[in-house]
């Protein structure tokens, strides 16, 4: 049985009647309201999970109580369900634009109801315990709260390091190196290992739009998000579409995300990947010539259902395969004036191949910063696999 809290607002006591019996019947907890303002005030008391508000009520209207809900950053989350008698396409607009989640014309079907209210709950699940994290959102983008967050910038920028991996993962007949290296105080990059059953291990290297408070935030946020989805593993592709769907719905317009997830096997013979709009990754293999590991797909944030198109290597010892951020092959003055591009960081790798890949990352990060004339203008992230010998085959 489901334990949500909905709050029901309509000031037909009939429909609110059948409302509440439809819904505790399915399981869920119920409150009522019959107007707009008593909507309101049971909200900010009861902080339901999600809110079935009729368009047409007395005091405060439908519309004018989303519009509130989603305005304030404590409650801009609760998903919200438009109830109404009018089916104009003109309503509907009115309704999203004012922040709705989905809309519903009476008369309506009673499985109808406690299937969309079901939907939107399981969309939203996975994700609730963000609520704080994207109530702050809407004062981080105030001149007052950048102004605050920039006396705390140090802070921020500690607890930023403290969320990367302290340390690459060991695992037998692999070897891992990783360097981040942000353009301003906090940013958007992050790279993530994500330990699975079996030996398995998720990886993933991501870069949010902007720089700075913002896009450390959102950083923040996916980073999180990625976390809960890919708790189980699936395959990469599943995950990018996953956390597509949850980031199309909460984050700004003008916000997107560029994501390379793989899945490591425990025998070192699969990586598999999935490309979200991001740079294909590198793959150095002895005797043969450089190799973009190409696999589909939009950035995420954008528009919800796209598809991710899987790619797989199978490692071969000696391989060296390089994920990187925009920072990287986009700096500029590498060389007079140049972007260092695919060409210049292949050279660098083959330059610095015979080091560890940790070595390799921090000496090719630190000649791309000190070619630049001041500061990064992105961020650069650098996470570089070398198979050493199967997984399967160490001893």
């Amino acid at each position: 049985m489901a334990n949500e809290k909905i709050l029901v607002a309509d000031d037909e006591k009939d429909i609110g009647r059948l409302l509440e019996l439809t819904l505790s019947r399915a399981g869920y907890q119920v409150i009522r309201a019959s107007d707009g303002e008593e909507a309101l005030a049971k909200i900010g008391q009861d902080r339901p999970d999600l809110v079935l508000l009729d368009v047409m009520m007395p005091k405060l209207d439908g519309i004018q109580v989303c519009r509130r809900l989603k305005g304030n950053s404590v409650t801009a989350s609760i998903p919200v369900i438009m109830l109404t008698a009018k089916a104009q396409v003109t309503d509907k607009v009115t309704g999203f634009s004012a922040g709705a989640d989905d809309y519903v014309s009476k008369p309506f079907n009673h499985r109808e109801i406690v299937a969309r209210v079901r939907t939107l709950l399981q969309r939203s699940e996975k994700i609730r315990y963000l609520n704080p994290l994207m109530g702050v959102l809407g004062d981080w983008f105030t001149d007052k709260g950048v102004e605050q967050l920039g006396k705390e910038l140090e802070v921020a920028q500690d607890i930023q390091r403290q969320l990367l991996p302290r340390e690459t993962p060991e695992l037998p007949g692999l070897e891992i190196g990783a360097v981040l290296f942000s353009s301003k105080s906090v940013g958007g990059d992050f790279y993530d290992f994500l330990p699975g059953p079996k030996g398995q291990m998720g990886i993933a290297l991501g870069d949010v739009s902007g720089k700075g408070i913002p896009a450390a935030l959102f950083m923040v946020m996916v980073r999180t998000l990625l976390r809960v989805i890919a708790a189980d593993l699936k395959e990469p592709a599943e995950v990018l579409a996953q956390a597509n769907k949850h980031l199309t719905r909460d984050i700004p317009p003008g916000m997107f995300v560029t994501m390379l997830y793989a899945i490591l096997d425990g025998k070192g013979e699969r990586l598999a990947f999935a490309n979200a709009g991001h740079w294909a990754p590198i793959l150095l293999r002895d005797g043969q010539d450089p190799v973009s590991l190409e696999a589909d797909g939009a950035v995420l944030g954008v528009a919800e259902d796209v598809p991710f198109t899987p790619g797989e290597l199978k490692l071969q010892p000696g391989d060296l395969v390089t994920l990187f951020t925009d920072g990287v092959v986009e700096s500029v003055g590498y060389e007079s004036g140049q972007t260092l591009g695919i060409d210049g960081l292949v050279a660098l790798l083959t330059t610095h191949r015979e080091k560890s890949t940790q070595a390799m990352a921090e000496a090719i990060a630190t000649q791309i910063r000190e070619s630049q004339k001041g500061a990064l203008q992105d961020d650069l992230t650098l996470l570089i696999l070398k198979a050493t010998q199967p997984i399967g085959d160490a001893h």
